[in-house]
């Protein structure tokens, strides 16, 4: 099986599904460090613990340690091997769960906690695409790298199921009659059951081989050639200057995908959906119904694109996707202009409207840039720059999601719930554009013929 650097590693089929599907579960995880708390969030904010901005801030806690996170995760890469990089983030994701379960609403341990949770995401987002990059063939590497966004997908079916579970079992977080020793519980129980999978992905990680791209490195180093590539590379970095176009076009075009793929609101926004659908009009379990449901959307939608991103390119999928995001983003934010402007109150039928207009912007989301955001990230940097390219461009996608999740509450009390929703469709505007006009194809090419039409 030819790999993305042009080498030939001879890995069984059955290797490569265990490969896709373990790699797939760090998606898993990454999509559990968004959901748990939107399922928590209810009893939290019912309990008092914090003001609305202290909340912001530990919801975009996560996304802010997922941008220190990604920040050594090249380094991490290329220092202890790509396996080992993901073996951390396993570790640090589940330290993460009992320092937020024993914080007990203490707001700087919870923030640490929600912090470190985020930081295996920035790890796990850089390492896992560049580790299927490189291992897998481009025939599959679309449907490889997909993988990891349908797993994330599935990890946020995963806890809106366990906050309706949850919900039933203990009751609403809005219920007056439910006792405060109850809710405490209840969301504690969220973040317990949040480990399991963590669990089975740590013990999974050890049956991986190495990335054959890393091994070839090392084995060059045995082999005592390492003088003649350090020579070599003084050579090339003396005629060839990073600040050129074959480097600066792919690693801004990516920069700018990342960006806007967060500039849509999906992670951020995301956090908040049980609170938004409330707001909107859809009481207690019928708002964790709601969003149970936006989330078997995305996990669909996911499955469709992996199935498709192969067939019909990323730039296709991304144009389809962005258009279908600015109406859904439109429909919430028209449904909250209607409440905000006294045309209608806040009722069921308005839930419902937002929570539809929802999953059209979920259902084209995970069509197209859920699955080509980490396909952009991964097959656009050249190999020179891949390792820290990614890192850095991780961390401006993060940077921009921990921004637009941690001024949300303060956000929409100043301009209001529509406006918001508006400027989130406007920002998308630009991603249609830069994917329509300035994003090659890059289906079918190895890494090297992606490479080189940037030269």
């Amino acid at each position: 099986m030819e790999n993305g650097t042009g080498g030939v590693v001879a890995y069984t089929k059955r290797y490569v599904v265990y490969l896709m599907v373990m790699a797939g579960l760090g998606g898993l995880l990454y999509g559990i460090d968004v959901g748990a708390i939107a399922s928590a969030l209810p009893y939290i904010k019912a309990l008092n613990y914090f003001t609305e901005a202290k909340l912001s801030t530990v919801v975009g806690a996560v996304l802010f340690g997922s941008v220190i996170g990604s920040l050594p995760a090249g380094v991490f890469a290329e220092w202890l091997g790509r396996k080992k990089a993901i073996l951390i983030g396993a570790l640090v994701f589940l330290s993460s769960i009992p320092m937020i379960v024993f914080s007990d609403g203490v707001y700087w341990v919870m923030l640490a906690g929600r912090f470190v949770q985020g930081a295996s995401a920035g790890l796990l987002g850089v390492v896992i695409p560049m580790y299927l990059a490189e291992c897998l063939p481009p025939e599959s590497r679309g449907k490889g790298t997909g993988l990891f966004q349908l797993f994330l997908t599935i990890g946020l079916v995963f806890m809106a199921l366990v906050g309706v579970g949850v919900t039933k079992f203990f009751g609403a977080a809005d219920d007056p009659a439910l006792a405060a020793a109850t809710k405490v519980t209840a969301w504690k129980t969220v973040f317990w059951l949040s480990a399991i999978p963590g669990v089975f992905f740590l013990f999974g990680i050890f049956g991986l081989k190495e990335s054959p791209t890393w091994l070839k490195k090392q084995l060059e180093k045995a082999a005592g050639n390492i003088a003649r590539a350090v020579e070599d590379d003084n050579a090339a970095v003396a005629k060839d200057s990073l600040f050129q176009k074959k480097y600066i076009y792919p690693f801004c075009l990516a920069v700018v995908v990342l960006a806007c793929t967060q500039a849509t609101g999906i992670n951020s926004v995301l956090n908040y959906s049980v609170d938004i659908f409330n707001k909107s009009g859809l009481p207690g379990i019928v708002a964790n119904y709601a969003d149970t449901a936006i989330k078997i959307v995305n996990l669909v939608m996911t499955i469709v694109a992996v199935s498709l991103v192969d067939l019909k390119g990323r730039k296709f999928l991304l144009k389809m996707g962005t258009l279908g995001i600015i109406v859904g983003l439109a429909g919430v934010g028209g449904s909250f202009w209607c409440i905000e402007h006294g045309i209608c109150a806040a009722s069921p039928v308005t839930g419902w409207a937002a929570a539809i207009s929802f999953m059209v912007f979920i259902g084209f989301f995970a069509s197209g840039p859920g699955v080509c955001v980490w396909l952009a990230l991964s097959e656009l940097m050249p190999a020179r720059i891949r390792a820290n390219g990614m890192a850095i461009a991780l961390l401006i996608n993060q940077g921009v999601s921990t921004t637009i999740a941690s001024v949300f509450y303060p956000w929409v009390g100043k301009v209001g719930y529509a406006a918001v929703f508006f400027t989130l469709a406007g920002f998308t505007v630009i991603y249609f554009i830069t994917a329509a006009f300035f994003m090659p194809e890059t289906k079918g090419k190895t890494l090297e013929e992606i490479e080189q039409f940037f030269k």
